[in-house]
């Protein structure tokens, strides 16, 4: 009796524990949720990992992939953000994410909130940090996160330090408000190197900036930053990467009330010369502002909108080959000093260590161009009006097929449908884009012929998100779920 008892525990403890797994969930700090079949996952991921697109994950609370692993995604999986734990996903240093999605299967991170109820900020957001160079120090804490341990830090000396890959990725409703002045962003790198990929990326209606880069020289193409509520594409801290192909596209009633923008770029938020100097170079960029050409009554813009590109405090950011249009201002070369600094970003403009040429900008409301003193903007005029073109017709030129789709009511500004960035026939983009400058003749950048971010295709086409209603959170042509 005492060895059928013993048998009978034996092969009970077997059947447990074949059954933990599908139970509780897969790995560390996930756990399947017996109402939702969501699993949850929580706190640090310490040993590799591999998420896949029959399962949908939620993330509560900061979650940290560390101790050097891999955490693996596969195509057409669905994580979501929960609002309210914050939830967000870290990759430290030393750790991967190999997030490698398809135009057929994108990865798409979103709200768990549900459908027709998502909206920006509902969620932490997508944080990569990595061992490269920035200007505040080797153990730097990464904006938007307090946890005060080593694995909320970023920084090093390894500009081609790999944080994994990122391709066909959509990052949506990210950016939670943590406080004031103190958001995550929708995708974060914090002197994240080289090493990385990061291509077909997309960053949908996040409540701070799309794309922030704190240091480091990770490179990436093909990125999309749609109804962003603050920056599009920020710089700061010494980041010294390379951007090809990129598309920031604005619904004019959403702007930060601290002043949104397409580019903004700072080398330190102080002020002060302090190497390594944010030298990033962007080329193919396409910045469509909240000035939309629609027939009255056009949808009414949000007062705090400002600059197509703000470049200050020494930045030496550099743009080329690239289009503006509908922005309520143009290109702001601006020296307005911090206390006890004296930022001039306009002289490394004129020095030639900032470049902005071969640009075409339509459409501005006002200030096409503008600087800090009359005295200043004269100077920068003289090589800003001679090396781009600027145009006061938005659009009235012919650029893009069909850039902006609107509802009949336009004066909410609703999106439907998908819009078509393909160039039209004789389009002034559709050639003149040089890579003779020296900021782009590395082999990173394709030379192609046309500025701005598209020629004859869209590359946005199957995978990237638009309009609320029709692709909310999943896959293209997917279930709703």
């Amino acid at each position: 009796m005492k060895k059928q008892l013993l048998a009978t525990a034996l092969s009970l403890l077997v059947f447990l524990a074949s059954c933990s797994k599908s139970d509780n969930g897969d790995d560390e700090g996930e756990i399947i949720n017996p109402t939702t079949g969501v699993v949850e996952v929580t706190g640090d991921i310490t040993a590799a990992t591999s998420w896949t697109a029959d399962k949908i994950y939620l993330l509560k609370g900061n979650v940290y992939v560390t101790n050097n692993v891999t955490l693996t995604i596969a195509p057409g999986t669905i994580i979501k953000g929960d609002r309210g734990t914050k939830g967000a996903l870290i990759i430290t240093r030393g750790a991967k994410i190999s997030a490698i999605g398809t135009a057929e299967k994108p990865i798409v991170f979103t709200s768990n909130i549900v459908a027709g109820g998502r909206d920006k900020g509902d969620w932490g957001g997508l944080i990569l940090l990595g061992k490269g160079l920035n200007n505040l120090g080797t153990s730097v804490p990464i904006e938007g996160i307090s946890d005060a341990t080593d694995k909320a830090k970023h920084g090093g000396t390894d500009n081609a330090d790999n944080s994994g890959t990122l391709k066909y990725v959509r990052v949506e409703y990210a950016g939670v408000a943590l406080g004031p002045d103190n958001e995550i962003n929708g995708i974060t790198f914090g002197s994240v190197g080289s090493g990385t990929t990061i291509e077909y990326v997309e960053v949908y209606r996040s409540g701070d900036d799309a794309f922030e880069w704190f240091g480091g020289a990770v490179n990436a193409k093909h990125l999309l930053a749609v109804s962003t509520w603050d920056d599009d594409f920020d710089t700061d801290n010494g980041f010294s990467g390379k951007i090809q192909f990129g598309i920031a596209q604005r619904l004019a009633g959403v702007a930060d009330v601290s002043g949104s923008n397409g580019f903004e770029s700072d080398n330190i938020s102080t002020g002060v010369n302090t190497a390594p100097f944010t030298s990033a170079v962007f080329s193919n960029m396409t910045v469509l502002g909240p000035v939309a050409p629609v027939p009255a009554p056009a949808p009414t813009v949000n007062a705090s909108f400002q600059h197509a590109a703000q470049i200050r405090r020494n930045s030496q950011i550099s743009i080329l080959n690239s289009v503006f249009a509908g922005y309520t201002e143009g290109i702001f070369y601006d020296d307005a000093a911090p206390a006890g600094s004296t930022p001039n970003s306009s002289s490394k403009f004129l020095d030639g260590s900032s470049v902005f040429t071969n640009n075409l900008l339509a459409g501005t409301r006002s200030n096409p161009t503008k600087a800090s003193s009359a005295t200043t903007l004269a100077a920068i005029n003289t090589k800003l009006l001679t090396d781009n073109v600027f145009t006061p017709d938005l659009y009235a030129i012919g650029i893009y097929t069909d850039p902006y789709k609107y509802s009949a009511d336009q004066v909410t500004s609703a999106r439907v449908g998908t819009p078509n960035f393909t160039l039209i026939a004789g389009s002034p983009a559709a050639a003149g884009a040089a890579f003779t400058n020296t900021k782009v003749t590395d082999a990173f950048f394709e030379k192609v012929d046309y500025k701005g971010a598209f020629g004859t295709t869209d590359w946005t086409s199957g995978w990237a998100s638009y309009d609320p209603q029709t692709l909310p959170y999943t896959t293209p042509g997917a279930v709703t779920k």
